[in-house]
């Protein structure tokens, strides 16, 4: 087990994300979403330094009060969500695409939110949400990235 503070520089992450109780929430140009009970992973990267840092990122993430800039900040802001670990591995590639996917493959998770974190994605994921219903993740998430990835990687829990 990690903390934020070993993150390295660059990276791909999954947040694990628990909803204790069904929302509606308003996520910016993507309007009013309903996200159902349970646990999602949200798959991004940060590939920058300083503000950009993978370390910062998810710090970011982690934080309750913030502005709304991205789709999971809505998500996150919900006094019912919480993030319950932090899967991360260093990389200064654009994986998180390839990862998502193949999390939604080996997971069998589904999209609760098309659209939701990819607005910018070339890939065509259809949403870097992944929902999971009440099924616990974060050993499997730990395993998709040990296999999939040749680098280190970092699991932060926080429940």
């Amino acid at each position: 087990m990690s903390s934020i503070e070993t993150l390295p520089t660059k990276g791909i992450y999954t947040l694990i994300i628990f909803l204790s109780e069904e929302a509606r929430l308003n996520v910016g140009k993507l309007g009013l979403q309903k996200f159902p009970r349970g646990y999602y992973t949200y798959t991004g990267s940060a590939l920058g330094k300083g503000a950009t840092s993978l370390k910062r990122r998810v710090s970011r993430h982690l934080r309750k009060r913030k502005r709304n800039l991205w789709h999971i900040d809505f998500l996150l802001a919900d006094k019912n969500a919480t993030v319950t670990a932090v899967v991360a591995a260093e990389t200064s590639k654009k994986l998180e695409c390839n990862m998502n996917r193949y999390i939604k493959r080996e997971g069998k998770a589904n999209f609760p939110v098309k659209g939701f974190g990819s607005s910018d994605c070339k890939e065509n994921c259809g949403s870097h949400l992944l929902y999971f219903g009440e099924e616990e993740i974060k050993s499997k998430i730990a395993i998709f990235y040990s296999k999939r990835l040749v680098s280190k990687f970092f699991t932060i829990d926080f429940g």
